[in-house]
């Protein structure tokens, strides 16, 4: 059967491979992007949140994506950057400040190991701002905003796109944990042109060479596409193929020997791979209904904050399809959160965390780290711009 000329319906097996969404008594509805409802969802359901901060015109950050507003007026009525705080909020974006005061976002934070991912936008080059200047101005309202919270360690991670990020971070004596994206896309223009600006990069770069480049540089985390690691792309860079099953997923974690590591995107038939291989995801799948993979396995989205011990992990590799809405209900509510776990399970956590993937240093080394805070090294999902983007680049 079709309809629309040659388009047909999805046969049975196609639909068998979707990951399986259970309805609710209330049908999920995506929140919109950047906004603190998504951001306040992708705390609370996964292992915390990705968001992007611009700074205003009178210097406050606001939460946006995009170097200007959609539309047919003037860039200059258009670019974040040249407008007032109270103006781009007139348009429904929110500001730093209203999200900090949101305690449900807040408390989460602070309480349950979860990471904020905050990604530093560039300005539109109408704007007339140098990078470093930009990057200077928001490392020190950002750590002058976040110094009255009580965050453990390794909660919140700082990266942009800029190559400036670096040196300005060092410059300026920035305290926060700082990481470059890769491959580098600039900060304006249309999505296919950013990409093809950064398709060379898959070419030129490899994987252990950005490794080695983040270490001398005092960057602990990687921040990059997916397309290093899964794809044809992986091929062409220099040197051997990391990937993330056999050879190429152990000479991925040896490079890596403990540096996080974020990817995106991250589809849902990749998920248990890249958490198996010991990254992080930037996810877009944050629909709480969504209870299985493509694979038919169940799909945990806490595996940093609230880690499955085996127990409850048989469960759910053993439950039926139409029990495993209700039993990842039930180990939400009943598993220990990471700060609740006790001591000896934490470091067994990172000894076989470590073990398995090459991590540097000592079992004893990698406990005594974890009593401060989540490890890098640790696989976590977090919520592309909180609860999943929402709309085309």
């Amino acid at each position: 059967m079709s309809i629309g000329g040659d388009r047909k319906f999805p046969d049975r097996a196609f639909l068998d491979r979707l990951p399986h969404a259970w309805p609710t008594m209330a049908t999920w509805e995506q929140p919109r992007e950047n906004s603190i409802a998504a951001l306040r969802h992708g705390m609370e359901f996964s292992d915390g949140v990705e968001f992007d901060l611009k700074l205003s015109n009178d210097g406050e950050f606001v939460i946006y994506h995009d170097e200007l507003f959609p539309g047919t007026a003037p860039k200059t009525e258009r670019c974040i950057e040249m407008l007032g705080t109270d103006e781009v909020r007139s348009r429904g974006v929110a500001t730093f400040d209203e999200l900090l005061s949101d305690r449900r976002y807040t408390e989460a934070w602070q309480a349950s190991g979860k990471t904020a991912n905050i990604e530093f936008k560039m300005p539109h080059p109408i704007a007339g701002i140098e990078a470093d200047e930009q990057l200077r101005s928001m490392m020190g309202l950002l750590e002058h905003k976040l110094e009255s919270f009580d965050l453990p360690d390794r909660s919140a991670l700082v990266y942009s796109f800029s190559p400036r990020i670096g040196p300005v971070a060092k410059s300026s004596g920035f305290g926060m944990p700082i990481t470059r994206l890769m491959p580098h896309l600039r900060p304006w223009g249309k999505w296919n042109v950013k990409r093809a600006v950064g398709a060379p990069h898959f070419a030129r770069i490899s994987v252990p060479g950005l490794v080695r480049y983040l270490r001398r540089n005092g960057m602990p985390v990687m921040g990059l596409a997916l397309q290093f690691l899964n794809g044809w792309t992986r091929w062409i860079n220099p040197g051997l193929p990391v990937g993330l099953r056999g050879r190429g997923l152990v000479r991925l974690n040896k490079a890596r020997a403990g540096m996080g590591a974020f990817v995106w995107p991250s589809p849902l038939d990749l998920e248990s791979a890249l958490v198996e291989a010991g990254c992080s995801l930037v996810s877009d799948h944050m629909n709480p209904d969504i209870v299985s993979l493509p694979d038919g396995s169940a799909r945990w989205p806490r595996p940093a904050s609230q880690p499955l011990d085996e127990e409850w992990r048989a469960r759910l590799d053993s439950a039926a399809d139409d029990e495993l809405a209700d039993l990842i209900g039930e180990a939400s509510s009943s598993l220990p959160t990471w700060p609740e776990i006790g001591q000896k399970r934490r470091k067994e956590l990172v000894a076989e965390q470590g073990r398995r993937m090459f991590w540097s240093g000592s079992e004893d080394k990698w406990a005594a780290e974890a009593e401060g805070g989540l490890l890098w090294g640790s696989p976590r999902i977090v919520g592309h711009r909180g609860a999943g983007k929402t709309h085309s680049e």
